[in-house]
C-alpha cells in the first residue's frame, strides 16, 4: 500500500503539521502557513494560477483557478488547512503511519484524505476536458475551519464563488447536501451581591439565570412544534458552559451561558436572540436581575440543496459508479 501514490500524498499531507492555533500548546505546529504552501505547490504543478489571501496575518487561504475566466460554468472544490489538536493521541501524529490497510495521523480523515483524494482526481487529462468544455475548477484550502470557518467566512467576504461548491469532508461517501446552522451565543446575567445570611438584600443572578435556562428550553419546545425538516429533522439547544457565583457565602451577581443553538432552514438567527432578548427584559422590569447582555460567539447558517439538483444527482452517479 505504501507505493500507492494516493498514499503517498496523503503521508506527504499528514506529515505537515497545521493544528489549529487555538488548538496547540506548541506555535511550531500551530500553523497552516506550511500546509498552505504545500497546497500552492501541488496546485501549480497542475497548472493553476494560484493566489493567496492572507486577511489574518500568517493565515493565509490559498484559491487556485483553472480553466477561461468567463466560463460555462464554474465548481469550486473547498477543504480546509488546519486540524484538530494533537492531545490523547496513541500513534505518532505526523508519521502517517499505515496498519492493516489504513492510514493513521493527524488529520488523515479530517480533512487531508479527502483533500489528496481531490488533488488525485485532478489529472492533467480530466483538467483539460473541463476547460475545453468551457468550465473553471476552483480548489480553495481555508484556514480556521476547526474553530469558527474564519478562512470561509473571509473567501465569502471577498466574493470569491462558483456556480456549484464541494466542500470536501469525511462522509463514508454519503452525500451530505442539507446540514443545520449554528448558532452559538453567550448569556449574562447581571445581580447585586449581598450576604449569604441575608439573600434577600441582594439579586441573585444564578437565579435570575436558571428562570433564563427554563425558557430557553420553552422556546426550544415552541421552535420543534414549529420548524421541522424532512432531513435535518427538528432544531435543538444546549447549554454547554454555566459560570456564576464567587463564593458560597455571597449571592452571587453574575453568571454566564454559553448555548449552542441548531438552527433549520426555515429559522432565523436574530429572530431567535430576539426572543431570548425578550426574556431578559421581562426579567429585569420584574427586579430580578439588574442588568444582562447576549453575546454571539459563532454564526454558520444553515442549508438545503435538494436532492433533484443537478450537482447532488451528479454526485450520487459517481458514488454509484464507485
Amino acid at each position: 500500500m505504501s507505493d500507492v501514490p494516493l498514499v503517498d500524498l496523503l503521508k506527504r499531507l499528514v506529515a505537515i503539521p497545521s493544528v489549529n492555533p487555538h488548538l496547540a500548546d506548541d506555535p511550531s505546529i500551530g500553523t497552516e502557513r506550511p500546509m498552505a504552501e504545500c497546497l500552492a505547490g501541488l496546485l501549480d504543478e497542475r497548472g493553476f494560477d494560484v493566489q493567496w489571501h492572507e486577511v489574518t496575518p500568517g493565515r493565509p487561504n490559498v484559491v487556485g483557478y483553472f480553466g477561461p475566466h468567463a466560463p460555462r460554468r464554474s465548481l469550486l472544490i473547498e477543504s480546509h488547512l488546519d486540524t484538530q489538536g494533537i492531545h490523547g493521541m496513541t500513534v505518532p501524529p505526523f508519521d502517517g503511519l499505515v496498519r492493516d490497510g489504513r492510514l493513521y495521523g493527524r488529520g488523515a480523515c479530517d480533512t487531508k484524505g479527502p483533500m489528496a483524494a481531490a488533488l488525485m482526481a485532478l489529472a492533467p487529462a480530466t483538467l483539460d476536458r473541463v476547460a475545453e468544455a468551457g468550465g473553471r475548477l476552483i480548489y480553495v484550502g481555508a484556514v480556521g475551519e476547526e474553530k469558527g470557518n474564519i478562512g470561509a467566512e473571509q473567501l465569502v467576504d471577498l466574493e470569491i464563488g462558483a456556480d456549484e461548491a464541494v466542500v470536501l469532508e469525511p462522509t463514508e461517501l454519503a452525500i451530505v447536501h442539507a446540514h443545520k446552522g449554528t448558532l452559538w451565543f453567550e448569556v449574562e446575567v447581571q445581580g447585586l451581591a449581598a450576604h449569604g445570611s441575608n439573600p434577600d438584600r441582594g439579586v441573585s443572578a444564578v437565579t435570575a439565570m436558571l428562570r433564563v435556562v427554563d425558557a430557553l428550553q420553552q422556546q426550544i419546545a415552541e421552535a420543534r412544534r414549529n420548524h421541522h425538516n424532512e432531513l435535518l429533522g427538528s432544531p435543538s439547544v444546549n447549554i454547554g458552559i454555566m459560570r456564576g457565583g464567587t463564593s458560597i457565602n455571597i449571592v452571587p451577581d453574575r453568571c454566564v451561558i454559553e448555548v449552542d443553538r441548531r438552527t433549520l432552514p426555515s429559522e432565523d438567527n436574530a429572530g431567535i436572540l430576539a426572543q431570548v432578548r425578550a426574556v431578559l427584559d421581562d426579567l429585569k422590569g420584574r427586579g430580578l436581575l439588574t442588568g444582562y447582555a447576549v453575546r454571539p460567539i459563532k454564526e454558520g447558517l444553515p442549508f438545503e440543496t435538494t436532492a433533484s439538483s443537478r450537482l447532488v444527482r451528479r454526485l450520487a452517479a459517481g458514488c454509484v459508479a464507485l
